[in-house]
This record gives C-alpha cells, sequence and structure tokens, in this order.
C-alpha cells in the first residue's frame, strides 16, 4: 500500500484499525464488543489533539484506509485553520439562532461559551465543526449545534443535532 508523504500506516493489510499522521497523530478505528455478539466496527477513523487548550476529536468519516490518507491532507488544513473557523462557526450559530440583530455582546458572549468539540471530515471535502455549549445557556441540554463547511471553507449550514 502506497503511503502518502506524512502519513504512515500503523498496521499493514487492508483493512488496518490504526492509521499514523505525523502532524495529527494516531487516528483508530474502535472497536466494542457485545457479550454474545459479533464485534461492532466504529464506521469513522478517530483521533483527539488539543487546539486552544480545548480536547478536540478529529473525525474521518470512513471506513476506507485509502480514503483516510486522501482526507488528511484537507484536515490538517482545517487543523491549521480552525481558530479562524471556529470564529466563524461561532458567529453563524449566533446569526442563525438569533431572535433579532446579534450584538457584539452576544457574540462576545458565545465565542466564549461554545467551544470546538469535533471535527469531521467528509469524503466531498466538506468539514463539519461540533461545537458545545460550555454552559447550558445556549442550547437545550442534550442537543449541540453543528457548522458546514464545503472544501473551500464556505459556510454552507448551521443545524442543531442531538
Amino acid at each position: 500500500m502506497a503511503e502518502l508523504p506524512g502519513t504512515s500506516s500503523g498496521v499493514s493489510g487492508s483493512d488496518p484499525q490504526e492509521i499514523v499522521d505525523d502532524p495529527l497523530g494516531v487516528f483508530t478505528r474502535e472497536s466494542y464488543n457485545y457479550p454474545g455478539g459479533q464485534p461492532l466496527v466504529a464506521s469513522s477513523y478517530t483521533s483527539t489533539r488539543e487546539l486552544d487548550g480545548q480536547c478536540v476529536a478529529l473525525q474521518l468519516n470512513t471506513v476506507d484506509p485509502s480514503e483516510v490518507r486522501r482526507l488528511l491532507p484537507r484536515l490538517r488544513r482545517v487543523v491549521e485553520h480552525q481558530a479562524d473557523l471556529k470564529r466563524r462557526a461561532v458567529e453563524a450559530v449566533v446569526h442563525a439562532f438569533s431572535d433579532g440583530a446579534a450584538t457584539a455582546e452576544d457574540l462576545a458572549e458565545a465565542h466564549d461559551d461554545l467551544l470546538l468539540e469535533t471535527i469531521v471530515a467528509e469524503s466531498n471535502g466538506d468539514v463539519l465543526l461540533h461545537l458545545t455549549d460550555s454552559c447550558g445557556g445556549h442550547m437545550l441540554d442534550g442537543y449541540w449545534p453543528a457548522v458546514r463547511f464545503d472544501r473551500d471553507d464556505t459556510l454552507v449550514r448551521v443545524t442543531v443535532e442531538a
């Protein structure tokens, strides 16, 4: 299996459970064993990384190791520019869910309270930033905002997920 620059496979074979990326770290496919059943293997590769003092999950939304390697450069660029993307994501959430025009105070408060929790890279080049409401004052319990950017980092959509 050919490796892209900056990547190396932690496990050989056609379906490695681990892929190592020099800049971002080790991505794994978690597996779960249920009593009396077949093991369940996650449908994505994940890793964690500290960004701006926050532990952030990095997810590559595929089970295909060659697709992981294709998506890694996109994820590296997102991580490199995550501060700007997070800022834009938070502002998009505030504008999408404010009753009126958002004030500078509304935006400042949201920037403090909405933290980046997960970055998901998808096969089409889109990325999804999941934010968490650290104070519980912006979203109902069990819900979080998610902001989608296309391959050019253009804002596509703001949603609430559960």
